[in-house]
């Protein structure tokens, strides 16, 4: 069946006008989207030196990994008493059974390792992709950090979560919240109960240990991988001494709370950041993968203009970071370069034609062919 002049005219009309209606809709962002997934290897060998790191640890476990299939680049760090590995793998490759893979290796060449080398630890995560922040403004007031810190969790994020685009709200730039744990030298002595002993039982409480990955079938005979992981079944519970085994004496099972006084404070501050003299806070936004970062970026920092009549005396928002002013900026260069270059491109066709049709033809062209 063959289509009329009119038809072909008419469908790329339409085309083209639902090009023109999506392009809202286009997500404009200033890193690319993809994630390459990354597993991270740390071991520390403490007393050693980083040749001797990198020759005898660094070195055989790069060359074991890199026979792994679906590993992109490997990246290695050796320092004094510790190093580390970092495996980036293919955008094709299965991170769960990537990681699998590394932890058989890891214990396969676990025994030809020297001794005094701890056991590597595996962790996994993911490298580019849109998870720097957009927005990034600093907190002040005359107040202590946690204060203002507690301020903005309670009151500015809950209104920030309600903003379609928004992945992730970070409050950072006061010191943590601790358990600090003080025992009785003489108390131990007498009970022969050392500071490992404690330490490996709040260790043990607070276990979270990834076993690999594994195969089952479900009810339907599919096959599916899962994640095997060791978690122990008081770690989301609060801390509490009284909960946690330390010690069985003659049939006697000590508990960490006859041994410490458990105080729950602020860690000790090991820097300051100030403002015009004041404490500050750091709050960074980061966009979800297919957020519009130009317009999310001008929709919050209108939300914050409006919200910022409403703080409390002494408190201040100061924009630090915005990721649409450079994006703005870009696109702004990209559209006059564009119309330069068509204008240019125009002005020859004008002046070797001499006829304002094939201008015409050239622009209607690009305009449908961009829609």
């Amino acid at each position: 069946m063959k289509l009329s002049s009119f038809s072909t005219i008419l469908s790329f009309a339409c085309l083209v006008i639902l090009g023109i209606f999506l392009i809202p809709r286009l997500p404009v962002k200033l890193n690319p989207s993809q994630k390459l997934p990354v597993v991270s290897i740390y071991f520390s060998m403490h007393g050693q030196s980083a040749q001797v790191i990198e020759m005898e640890v660094t070195s055989k476990i790069e060359a074991m990994l890199s026979r792994i299939r679906g590993v992109r680049g490997i990246s290695s760090n050796s320092g004094n008493g510790s190093g580390s590995i970092t495996v980036r793998l293919s955008e094709y490759a299965d991170p769960d059974m990537a990681r699998f893979e590394i932890s058989t290796v890891i214990r396969q060449i676990w025994k030809s390792l020297p001794a005094g080398v701890s056991y590597p630890s595996i962790s996994s995560g993911s490298d580019g992709g849109n998870s720097r922040p957009y927005l990034r403004y600093t907190v002040n007031a005359p107040f202590s950090p946690v204060q203002i810190q507690e301020y903005i969790n309670d009151n500015l994020k809950p209104k920030l979560s309600e903003i379609q685009g928004i992945d992730r709200i970070e409050v950072s730039g006061a010191s943590r919240m601790i358990y600090r744990l003080e025992y009785d030298y003489t108390v131990l002595q007498n009970l022969k109960i050392t500071v490992d002993d404690i330490q490996t039982a709040v260790q043990s409480f607070m276990i979270k240990e990834f076993l690999g990955t594994g195969k089952i079938i479900d009810e339907n005979r599919s096959e599916q991988w899962i994640r095997l992981a060791l978690i122990s079944e008081d770690r989301n519970q609060p801390f509490d001494a009284s909960m946690i085994p330390v010690k069985n004496i003659e049939g006697k099972i000590i508990f960490l709370n006859n041994l410490v006084k458990t105080t729950y404070e602020e860690e000790e501050v090991s820097s300051y950041f100030r403002i015009n003299g004041l404490n500050s806070i750091y709050l960074s936004l980061t966009a979800k993968e297919d957020a519009n970062q130009l317009a999310l970026s001008k929709q919050t920092r209108e939300m914050l203009e409006i919200y910022k009549t409403s703080f409390p005396q002494g408190y201040e928002l100061h924009l630090a970071y915005d990721a649409g002013e450079y994006i703005q900026s870009e696109m702004d260069k990209i559209y006059f370069r564009s119309g330069l270059t068509v204008l240019i491109l125009l002005c020859f066709i004008f002046i070797i034609y001499r006829n304002f049709k094939y201008s015409l033809l050239i622009i209607s062209s690009l305009t449908a062919n961009i829609a």
